[in-house]
């Protein structure tokens, strides 16, 4: 038969469908018609652009070409069953011109008694997304049952496609709930809070990431913890095919946590109980001092006031004695003021504690020796330098009051990560574990750790004090030294 021929017999054989022909055609569904071998008698526009083929190579051929060969191993073609009279509803693995497969849902009827009507849908795509969520409910399951976190899994329409024990267990203690596959997510929780946990999850099909922390009150009017996350269900962070919500019990990290800022809060009590009550010492000091001395020597230049008055011929004398008198009190008073007042926001800390070694060698029987090897350049702020200088100032006292030492060494360095202080006696030392309880070492120890810094002292009744101070350098270059 000539292809003229072919062409007539086939207007002939639909030429009852010319009416309806239009509408075969616009079909947004791929149709086809068929012999009971297979052949293609007709195809619409739709099922040429699915498979990459014009209607005219496709008239030329068999179905069976556009099938994937392993498939139809398994999954024959029935024809025998539509001559029958049968309908059948299948799924079908083909392959486009270009080699990719496309999926399909196609369904076959008897057609004018010798053909075969078969319209199809591409579902590719809705099949790509089981098989990513059920490789992604299968990875999840290797880890379901041997973990602590609770697991969800939904679809894009929020449906849950499956959750492990632990989900289970979470929704009927805390929700009151009990969850089951096809169940809309959302509805699980209290209805004052569906809303915002219906925009969240939508927000995680949009592309986003999730994550806060949640409390539930307990009968026994105690709080459980859970860190919520929602995360979406994508392949190559392309399409989202659903999304993960993953709940952790912090209860205890939290319970934790309040017991590290009770702690905190009771430290800073201490500390600051520490504060007052050297504050309190210190005045104590001060005014010891101001009685002791400075007072003695105000009441004798009274006395010689009074002597003036009387005895005229010690006139000179008494004056000069007067004047001896007020430089000396003087010299006290400045003493006091410059171990209480604090240095200029903008200091040298080296030529400040050098000043400090000078009066202390020009005054005390302390021999002490102040080394400084630092780099020009060493990033420091002014309150660490002032901090610094309290420490030295400190243990110097500290080393006068109680040492009984004859020398001390002072030394500050640096290198590329920190300032390091060194502070040595050979005094008679003393118990580390009791004296730490005391307010100077204590003092010192609280300046340092404010820093990030560390302290170490080595000690023992009769082997003198050494005392190392490490302060990490901060990232702010200001020179120590300036």
């Amino acid at each position: 038969m000539n292809g003229t021929s072919i062409d007539q017999s086939r207007q002939e054989m639909f030429s009852p469908m010319k009416n309806y022909h239009c509408l075969f055609e616009q079909a947004t569904d791929a149709i086809m018609v068929t012999d009971f071998n297979g052949d293609f008698e007709d195809i619409n526009s739709t099922f040429c652009e699915m498979f990459g083929y014009s209607r005219d190579e496709l008239l030329k051929t068999n179905i069976r070409t556009l099938l994937d060969a392993e498939h139809l191993k398994t999954k024959p073609l029935r024809f025998d069953l539509l001559a029958a009279g049968e309908s059948l509803f299948t799924e079908r693995k083909m392959v486009h011109r270009n080699g990719t497969i496309v999926y399909v849902e196609a369904n076959a009827k008897k057609f004018l008694d010798d053909h075969v009507l078969v319209i199809a849908r591409d579902i590719t795509k809705r099949k790509k997304v089981e098989q990513i969520l059920q490789k992604s409910e299968a990875n999840l399951h290797t880890i379901f049952d041997t973990t602590d976190t609770i697991y969800v899994l939904t679809d894009t329409d929020l449906r849950v496609l499956s959750y492990n024990p632990r989900a289970f267990d979470f929704m009927e203690k805390e929700l009151g709930r009990k969850i089951e596959v096809s169940g809309y997510l959302p509805d699980y929780f209290p209805d004052e809070k569906k809303a915002e946990y219906e925009k969240q999850m939508k927000s995680v099909l949009a592309g986003q990431r999730i994550g806060y922390e949640a409390g539930y009150p307990q009968p026994s009017g105690s709080v459980s913890w859970y860190h919520m996350r929602m995360f979406p269900i994508s392949e190559s962070g392309q399409d989202i095919y659903g999304l993960v919500m993953a709940i952790s019990d912090i209860t205890e990290k939290k319970l934790l946590e309040q017991k590290l800022v009770d702690q905190k809060v009771q430290e800073q009590k201490k500390i600051t109980r520490a504060v007052l009550k050297a504050q309190e010492i210190e005045r104590n000091k001060i005014g010891q001092e101001l009685h002791d001395n400075v007072n003695q020597i105000l009441s004798s230049i009274r006395l010689y006031l009074g002597m003036l008055s009387t005895d005229t011929l010690k006139r000179g004398d008494l004056i000069d004695r007067m004047k001896e008198f007020l430089d000396i009190a003087i010299s006290e008073i400045r003493v006091i003021s410059r171990e209480q007042v604090t240095p200029q926001r903008k200091f040298n800390l080296k030529e400040l504690i050098e000043e400090l070694i000078g009066n202390l060698n020009d005054h005390t029987p302390l021999v002490t020796k102040f080394t400084c090897k630092v780099e020009s350049d060493l990033p420091i702020d002014e309150d660490l330098k002032l901090n610094l200088y309290r420490i030295v100032q400190e243990q110097i006292n500290n080393i006068l009051k109680y040492a009984s030492a004859k020398e001390a060494t002072i030394s500050i360095y640096t290198n590329q990560e920190s300032v390091v202080v060194s502070i040595i006696d050979d005094g008679q030392g003393f118990d580390p574990l009791m004296k730490r309880k005391g307010i100077g070492i204590s003092n010192m120890i609280n300046r340092v750790e404010s820093y990030d810094g560390e302290v170490r002292i080595e000690t023992g009744s009769g082997k003198g004090c050494k005392i190392r101070i490490s302060i990490p350098s901060p990232g702010q270059r200001t020179s120590i030294f300036e």
